[in-house]
This record gives structure tokens, sequence and C-alpha cells, in this order.
């Protein structure tokens, strides 16, 4: 497992710097001309994270380093864990890359605060905000490689690729259909009310985080028992 991570990290590295830069130029442009000083950070943490996990699919099945690490002294078990072990590694460099922008365009906001699209900024800055926006970003992350993992543990990058944008729609489907229920609109209330107290926005992101590692715990096992049952 541990092979298996350094090795993830030390392919990913190639291409840290140039993910960084492309995120930061991406996310503090979006941040500024939506006047959203949160959105910068969920931003980062996924698109990072998960450019660099399907670049490590891609560079697995094109340099055909799957078949070679079962010639290794590595189970497919470790194999597996070592992977999921990098992407968390990888979701936690891009939540730090998120907190690293909400600062940069804090800082720019009270630099600049005659730019109008800077001016507003800073009045809905918190850190129940920070929080809350922080567990949010570090599960999105974690909840797509929870349904992308299993998907190219059994099938390989190529094939997976045709199920995330099902995935993805049906996703959406599901939280529109929500979206309109009685039920959840008292529940988006409640919780509304509940995120205006500082223990209540502890509380939620608690909540919030544990589920997402909850998710992802339950993807490697579903993960190694699909691996396990792999041809190549």
């Amino acid at each position: 497992m541990k092979a298996m991570l350094w090795s993830d990290l030390l392919v990913a590295k190639k291409y840290f710097v140039q993910q960084i830069l492309l995120c930061l130029v991406v996310a503090v442009f979006v941040c500024i001309m939506t006047s959203n000083l949160y959105v910068g950070m969920p931003l980062a943490s996924v698109m990072m994270p998960f450019s660099l996990a399907f670049t490590l699919f891609a560079l697995d099945e094109r340099g055909n380093w799957e078949q070679f690490r079962l010639a290794l002294p590595l189970s497919r078990t470790d194999i597996v864990l070592g992977r999921y072990a990098s992407l968390a590694v990888l979701a936690l460099i891009g939540l730090v890359l998120g907190a690293l922008i909400l600062g940069l365009v804090v800082a720019a906001a009270t630099l600049f605060p005659s730019i109008p699209q800077l001016a507003g900024l800073l009045t809905t800055l918190s850190w129940q905000g920070i929080v809350l926006v922080a567990a949010i970003s570090i599960v999105i992350i974690l909840a797509m490689f929870s349904l992308t993992m299993p998907l190219v543990s059994r099938f390989g990058m190529t094939k997976a690729v045709r199920f995330v944008p099902l995935l993805a729609v049906v996703g959406i489907m599901v939280v529109f259909s929500l979206g309109g229920n009685d039920e959840m609109s008292v529940f988006a209330t409640n919780l509304a009310n509940l995120l205006a107290t500082p223990g209540g926005t502890l509380a939620v992101a608690g909540i919030v985080l544990a589920a997402g590692l909850a998710l992802y715990a339950l993807s490697g096992v579903l993960s190694v028992r699909l691996y396990a049952k792999r041809q190549f």
C-alpha cells in the first residue's frame, strides 16, 4: 500500500505546478467575476485532484502499469488501498489550494476595495462560512472519487469514463427531484436556522465530513472486491 501511495504521488508531482497554476487562475477569476468569496475553494478542491486522478488512471493504461504491478510483490488489495490513499492526499492538497485561493481573494479585496468586483466580497467573510465550505469541498471530491474508483477498478479507465456522465446525470436528476419536495423545503429551512449558530455550523460540518469519509471507506471496500475479480 505504501509503495503504491508513493508511486502515485511521484507521478502526480510532475503535474502539480501546472494544475495548481491553472486552478489559481480559474478559481480567482471565478470568485471575482461572480462576486462570490467562497466559490473558489470547492472549485479548486475538485478541479485539481480530479484532474490528477484521471491523469493517474490514464497513465496506468497507457503504460500498462496495471499489469506490471501484478508482477510485483503487491497484493491487489494493496494496489487499490494505495490508490485510495493517494487520492485522499490529493484531495487534502486540493483543499489547501482552495484555502490559499480564499486567502488571496480576501487579500485582494482588502488591498483594492475600490474595485467594484472586490468591494462586497468581505461582507460575507466569516469563520462559519469557511468551515462549512471547507467541509463541503472535501466531501464533494471524496464523493466523486467514491463513485469513480469502483468503475475504474472493475472496468479500467477507458470503459469507466462511459459511465461517469451517466452517474452525473442521475445525480442531477435526483437533486432536482428533491428540490421541489415540501419536506425538503422544510428541511432546508431548518438547516439554514441551524447554520446560523456557531454550534450548528460545526455540527453540520462534522456530519457532512463523517458522511463523506464513510462513503469513501465503503467505496474502498467495494473497489477491493471488484478489482480482485478483474481480468487483465
